[in-house]
């Protein structure tokens, strides 16, 4: 971890091509360790022979081994018996109470918590990364150069994520009555995530490829970061190709989720963290509360706005990902929705603010704010029936934590959170709203390129041709896999 500053996974181990990753985490203190535990073994083995066991005793340790070798290997439950069968329900609320869990978010402190031999069996679950045959390498890229051609649409092109933004027409709604009165549409959607997850979220919309198919696997920044290619077909690559200064930035460490490294190849000019970003003006800073921990959305709309006014092209392409709203939410004689609200209607006049002077440099910008998830709001949402009761498997007195969800819930279940667009082009916006409605984030940004931005991205036009545009009723989770392989792997991973 020290050589590296990642830890080792499995598939460094495994596969052929990581062997030398897997080589720099062996240094003469790591292997004077290992073989100094196989003399310990060793010499256990030899030592077990003098000492008198009883039958029982090892009827005993074999029981124990019986009840443990389970939970080793409880990342496979539901790979092995599917996510509806009783066996997988039962362990995933076993696996709670034990709180045993993948922290998938930080493999540092997931090696720190379970241990190494643990952590490599939790990444083993990765799926392989996605092939395709010479025709259809060919097939890409023939698709490729024809689409190519056309011109982008807008100078001004904003996706901003907004951490745990939701509401709906009973809840948290006055929050963003500013973005509504500032003449923003209002459009609901599928997230692929609850609660967390972010990255996935975001990587619909950079890519226009489902992240919950079955195709890929887990947090995709994380689990996939050193197998990207170079230059990945997406959205800011794309953009980066007719012209476009490409702008990330994020009011947090850039290391999250592995974006400092994921957005190199995705195509960003620049990717400023909070690290790059002023310090909070005091006039800001002094009305923090003792619960805010987060930092303040406008450090990043700050960063933002200088980008814009510094850029040495006409038209630009920016993605922000806000932090204000981000969880846990304090109970404070409520379920959380106090804090939430506070955070919420701090961090949308914030938005307002960017968006109004984003307005004054290009009245033409188009400005897409999305949430990524719902908070984990989640005794909140059981007590006002946003959430319904059968979707659990085990319900929580009080805390947000003690919730667990069925092993068998989707997106159709959690994933409904709401998009925002601004666009003076008011005929293209309400076609593409009407179109859009209600559909998964891949298909939303499929959607958004095609009556607003042109980018020339082929999973784009793949989903508006064969996935996202078709007439045809199909559910949640055939619409997610019904992207083909080989636009994964050529968009994705192969040159």
């Amino acid at each position: 971890m020290a050589l590296t500053g990642e830890p080792l996974s499995f598939n460094d181990v495994v596969l052929g091509t990581n062997l030398s990753v897997a080589g720099r985490y062996l240094s003469l203190t790591s292997i004077s360790i290992v073989i100094s535990a196989l003399i310990i073994a060793i010499a256990s083995v030899f030592l077990s022979k003098k000492i008198i066991t009883t039958k029982g005793n090892y009827v005993t340790l074999l029981l124990l081994i019986i009840l443990i070798l389970p939970f080793s290997f409880y990342s496979y439950i539901n790979v092995l018996f599917g996510p509806n069968g009783k066996l997988a329900e039962g362990m995933n609320i076993a696996s709670s109470k034990l709180n045993i869990m993948y922290m998938q978010w930080n493999w540092n402190d997931n090696v720190t918590y379970n241990g190494l031999p643990m952590h490599l069996i939790q990444t083993s679950v990765r799926k392989s990364i996605p092939n395709s045959t010479s025709e259809e390498r060919l097939r890409y890229l023939q698709e490729k150069k024809s689409i190519f051609l056309s011109n982008a649409k807008h100078k001004t092109i904003i996706y901003i994520l907004c951490e745990a933004c939701w509401y709906n027409q009973k809840h948290f709604r006055d929050g963003f009555k500013p973005l509504i009165d500032e003449g923003y549409v209002e459009l609901r959607a599928t997230s692929p995530i609850y609660g967390g997850g972010t990255a996935n979220a975001e990587f619909e919309m950079l890519t226009g490829l489902p992240s919950n198919s079955r195709k890929l696997t887990g947090i995709i920044y994380q689990e996939y970061s050193s197998a990207f290619k170079s230059h990945a077909d997406t959205l800011p690559n794309s953009l980066k190709e007719k012209g476009y200064k490409t702008f990330a930035a994020h009011n947090f460490h850039k290391n999250f989720w592995n974006r400092d490294k994921v957005y190199n190849k995705f195509g960003f000019d620049n990717f400023f963290g909070l690290s790059d970003m002023d310090a909070l003006p005091p006039e800001y800073a002094s009305t923090k509360k003792a619960w805010q921990w987060q930092p303040d959305d406008y450090l990043l709309y700050s960063a933002a706005l200088k980008a814009i006014k510094n850029s040495d092209s006409e038209k630009n392409f920016l993605s922000l990902i806000t932090m204000s709203t981000h969880g846990p939410y304090q109970h404070i004689n409520d379920y959380g929705e106090g804090v939430y609200t506070y955070q919420i209607n701090e961090a949308i006049e914030r938005l307002s603010q960017f968006s109004m002077q984003v307005e004054k440099i290009d009245p033409d910008a188009v400005i897409v704010v999305y949430a990524d998830h719902k908070p984990a709001l989640n005794k909140y949402f059981f007590e006002n029936k946003v959430f319904p009761k059968n979707i659990f498997s085990k319900i929580g007195e009080e805390k947000d934590d003690d919730f667990v969800f069925k092993t068998n819930v989707t997106p159709v279940d959690f994933g409904d959170v709401p998009i925002l667009i601004k666009s003076k082009d008011k005929e293209a916006l309400q076609i593409m709203v009407n179109e859009a409605n209600g559909k998964p984030f891949f298909c939303v940004t499929s959607l958004l390129d095609k009556y607003f931005i042109q980018s020339g991205l082929v999973s784009f036009n793949y989903n508006m041709e064969h996935v996202c545009g078709t007439k045809e009723n199909v559910n949640y989770e055939e619409l997610i896999n019904m992207t083909p392989e080989w636009i994964y792997s050529m968009s994705l991973f192969q040159n």
